[in-house]
């Protein structure tokens, strides 16, 4: 998702944030991909109540330490880390960092979902710098945002080793360093904004530049996930083998407008990606497509943000082992025939261990740190309140890390149960009867599991 896509649905429950969000990040890229990095984050005092009181919620940007190391992972190797508590009640957060190559970096999560950027081929000679700093579809627009949030501003800043042919950022020091802002501090920053945003980019920068010097291949490939150890890729690259993912169709939309009768626009174009495995596989889940790479024939880029979430694995897709998933991508051109170097990766969940945990206790360990149980500590289980007919826990990986959960009577019946709902690590279950004076809870919870990244990629294929 965007930036605003993250952000716009915590400041439209809570409004009126005040002040509230700085992030300025700085990047260094070298000729063979290597690079530094430094980010500075400021937070007002509004800000962290509001996002001490909606912990867990991945709709706010992470405001301490422990919670932006556990994101950044191995996407770069941390330098300097300096945390500010301010007199008024705000942080001030800035780290330094560097990375060997552009596939530690630029294929993380943390450069795709927190920072936005994308480096990719464009034609056979150029290559592209892509930042996203577009508006949500949804919620405020840029104007009743800056009503709420006055005092939002992100920068993104390149420092590039060859000079810029072509952008619609902010070309600086001797047009080798781009840059893009969102800036909501005042009203002359909210036009410069309103203008690239809403202009015809929608808030899409770019950066591009002769890719002859560089001395690394583009597109990017997949190299499986960076928080293993060497000895856990060497399992995990035997284990990625027994799994296969191939695009086996794609499809757009054609509509002619009732005006102008012989003129057509292509639209929604999608791809579906299957994926299968070998017998002597037992996959539970699959996290969502992440499109790597995608243009057209016309060199326009074609990567979406992702969407959609973790899915299962259903008894007949484990009967037939394989499983078709659904990639979004943006329209192509007008007159494009081909979509060209189309790179992506599926995260495969595999090797499941479950536990089951009794708790004779439950009513007592509302507010407690720990349970007592070292399979639920281990994933920081807490039990936030018993309320009527709602239990509320918080748990590292949210409900997706319970398998199931059962309330039981003081006469040993089951609790029926009711539907349930949440965000980040918070999840609320909702029980048909009052469950304030029950004991007994029965959970079995998910202590480890093992994930495979499994690439897919295409040369070229002909539009529809």
């Amino acid at each position: 998702m965007s930036f605003f896509k993250k952000i716009v649905p915590f400041f439209f429950c809570i409004f009126l944030l005040g002040g509230c969000y700085e992030d300025t990040v700085e990047i260094t890229l070298n000729f063979d991909g290597s690079g530094t990095i430094k980010q500075k984050m400021v937070f007002s005092e509004r800000f962290m109540v509001a996002a001490e009181e909606n912990k867990g919620s991945q709709n706010i940007p992470l405001a301490n330490k422990e919670e932006i190391v556990k994101k950044i992972g191995s996407a770069i190797e941390i330098k300097s880390f300096k945390q500010t508590d301010l007199p008024d009640g705000g942080v001030v957060i800035e780290f330094e960092g560097t990375f060997r190559r552009p596939e530690q970096f630029f294929l993380s999560d943390y450069c795709r979902e927190q920072i936005k950027l994308r480096i990719a081929p464009v034609g056979k000679s150029k290559a592209a710098i892509y930042c996203d700093m577009k508006n949500s579809d949804s919620g405020p627009n840029l104007t009743q945002l800056y009503g709420l949030v006055k005092g939002l501003y992100i920068n993104r800043i390149i420092h590039l080793p060859w000079k810029i042919e072509k952008t619609n950022g902010r070309i600086e020091q001797s047009k080798n360093t781009i840059g893009w802002t969102t800036d909501l501090r005042n009203k002359h920053g909210l036009a410069n904004t309103k203008r690239f945003i809403e202009g015809l980019d929608q808030g899409n920068g770019f950066a591009i530049f002769d890719a002859s010097k560089l001395k690394f291949a583009l597109p990017l490939k997949s190299v499986g996930s960076l928080e293993k150890t060497a000895a856990d890729e060497k399992d995990e690259s035997t284990e990625s083998t027994s799994f296969d993912a191939k695009v086996v169709w794609i499809s757009t939309k054609k509509k002619m407008q009732a005006e102008n009768a012989g003129k057509v626009e292509t639209s929604d174009l999608e791809l579906g990606v299957e994926i299968s495995w070998d017998e002597s596989c037992n996959p539970t889940g699959f996290g969502r497509p992440v499109l790597l790479n995608l243009s057209d024939d016309l060199n326009k880029d074609l990567v979406k943000d992702p969407a959609g979430y973790q899915s299962r694995v259903s008894p007949r897709e484990q009967q037939n082992r394989k499983k078709e998933l659904i990639i979004k991508a943006k329209t192509p051109s007008q007159n494009a025939k081909k979509l060209k170097q189309l790179k992506g990766s599926i995260e495969v969940i595999t090797d499941v261990v479950k536990e089951k945990v009794v708790l004779q206790n439950i009513q007592e360990l509302v507010g407690k740190e720990t349970t007592g149980e070292p399979a639920l500590d281990k994933l920081n289980f807490k039990v936030k309140s018993i309320q009527g007919t709602k239990l509320e826990i918080e748990i590292d990986g949210g409900s997706k890390k319970i398998t199931s959960i059962t309330m039981f009577k003081n006469d040993g019946s089951k609790v029926k149960k009711g539907g349930g709902m949440g965000y980040g690590d918070k999840y609320t279950y909702d029980f048909r009867e009052v469950i304030s004076k029950v004991n007994k809870c029965e959970l079995e919870v998910i202590v480890s599991e093992n994930t495979v990244t499994v690439p897919f990629s295409l040369e070229e294929i002909p539009l529809p």
